[in-house]
């Protein structure tokens, strides 16, 4: 929670790259004959919500690439519990979620309904707008997320039987073992059938999975310093306070491009692309907590419009006697 409210380009950025994945996941799947594993299936995986146990009883989670490789080497069959119980199991509703995006809306509507009547708009109610910016896309990546898994559901990793081919090669390694030799792993039979059919045995991320979270953090993060911008001209109580507020909305603005900037174009050197974008990150999170302490102290010294209420008889039809 302390994360969302200071840096919601982040949980956007992790939410868009859960969803990617989990996406093309489950398009890879399908392609290979496993439709059964749907894409609530795989974001129920994202959120922990799978554990495997081998025969001899030891459990660990599943991710994404433990349970992709378990499908494809054929140990798990498919899912034995639908769509409608993950859901349950992950407390995701949708009225809660729509009642949210609701009250969301309403507040922006009535932030510039303010505006728009020449209403004195609070540096607080412009960091607000801001943060409900990012909110909304989250809410559309993470709509079918379950959360709060507190039960999760077992997967039982069976042994793979090989396939009929390979029974004369299994008695000769056996032999061969008598003898001293070392025999050569087992091939899976799901995995033979795959290799046979032409299909690809490598998974690969698609591009919106690799690169679309990363370019929806630096637009959302340029537009979080924007829209603070919009509190340019707002009343704070000294002048001092009104100066930081310009320099860090303007820093917050410009910082995240040039950050992104030097990951993607920088050194040949890793670390130090990576060494450079943490200093430069440096006044970007400064500035981010100035603005929120600048928002907070300003409310003790408010204009008098700062208190009023939309008139909506502007903009409702009514009737009067």
């Amino acid at each position: 929670m302390l994360l969302a409210t200071t840096a919601p380009e982040v949980i956007l950025m992790w939410s868009a790259s859960e969803f990617f994945q989990a996406r093309d996941l489950s398009k890879y799947l399908a392609a290979r004959g496993n439709q059964e594993w749907t894409l609530t299936h795989i974001q129920f995986a994202n959120a922990y919500g799978f554990w495997s146990r081998t025969p001899q009883g030891e459990t660990s989670i599943c991710t994404l690439d433990n349970l992709r490789t378990l499908i494809e080497d054929d140990k798990v069959g498919g899912p034995r519990i639908s769509e409608e119980e993950l859901k349950a199991r992950g407390k995701s509703d949708w009225v809660v979620k729509i009642i949210a995006v609701l009250q969301i809306i309403w507040f922006v509507v009535q932030t510039l309904l303010r505006a728009i009547q020449h209403y004195q708009i609070t540096a607080l109610e412009i960091m607000t707008v801001a943060l409900v910016f990012c909110s909304i896309f989250v809410y559309g990546f993470c709509w079918n997320q379950p959360q709060n898994v507190e039960y999760p559901v077992l997967l039982e990793i069976r042994d793979v039987a090989l396939a009929p081919d390979q029974a004369t090669s299994k008695q000769d390694s056996d032999k061969s073992n008598h003898a001293g030799e070392q025999a050569e792993p087992a091939i899976p039979t799901r995995r033979l059938e795959r290799v046979r059919s032409g299909l690809p045995n490598d998974y690969v991320k698609g591009w919106a999975a690799n690169r679309f979270p990363k370019i929806l953090f630096t637009l959302f993060a340029c537009g979080f310093g924007a829209i603070h911008c919009l509190a340019w001209n707002s009343p704070f109580p000294t002048s001092k306070e009104r100066h930081a507020w310009h320099i860090c909305s303007v820093t917050t603005t410009a910082l995240p491009a040039l950050v992104t900037l030097v990951l993607d174009h920088g050194s040949s050197n890793h670390a130090d692309r990576v060494a450079l974008a943490m200093l430069i990150a440096v006044p970007y999170i400064a500035g981010r907590a100035t603005l929120i302490v600048l928002a907070l102290i300003s409310l003790r010294a408010l204009p008098a419009d700062a208190f009023q209420t939309v008139s909506w008889n502007n903009y409702i039809p009514h009737f009067a006697a």
